[in-house]
């Protein structure tokens, strides 16, 4: 079961942080490091048609011990296969919540070009899913002088 993309990947720790994922590619490589986490602490996935996921990975090639340890320093990434499978369904108002969650804990990622009260605003007047994304998009990568706000 392949979601519906794009994504919105949210990480679950005591800082949460998110970012987005335009296809199936860009998921395709993970450093060793990000191999092992995602066995432990899976991140979850929003996607465009409504759905909650996450993924397992699975190790294209296999790593003998020093392998392993040379990995780490030596290959930046490492060919992974996705296994997605789905935890549930969220409401807009969920997505929401989370993202606002990641944007006031953020350090100048998602409000490097834009402040943070104006995201915010601009958070609570979306009105699904491809609006939160928009924002986030044009927030992280393009953002400029914004007249987007409603007054």
């Amino acid at each position: 079961m392949d979601p519906a993309f794009p994504l919105l990947c949210l990480h679950e720790e005591e800082e949460p942080y998110c970012y987005l994922v335009e296809g199936n590619q860009e998921l395709n490589y993970c450093n060793l490091y990000g191999y092992y986490e995602s066995q432990r602490n899976p991140a979850l996935y929003f996607d465009a048609s409504g759905k909650k996921v996450r993924r397992k990975l699975k190790l294209k090639r296999s790593f003998g011990k020093w392998q392993k340890l040379l990995s780490y320093f030596y290959w930046g990434k490492v060919p992974v296969e996705s296994t997605w499978y789905q935890v549930g369904e969220y409401e807009l108002a969920e997505l929401k919540e989370w993202v606002l969650r990641c944007i006031k804990a953020d350090d100048d990622v998602l409000t490097q070009f834009i402040e943070k009260n104006h995201l915010i605003r601009l958070l609570k007047q979306a009105r699904h899913f491809e609006d939160i994304y928009m924002v986030l998009q044009n927030a992280i990568y393009n953002f400029e002088d914004d007249d987007s706000l409603i007054e």
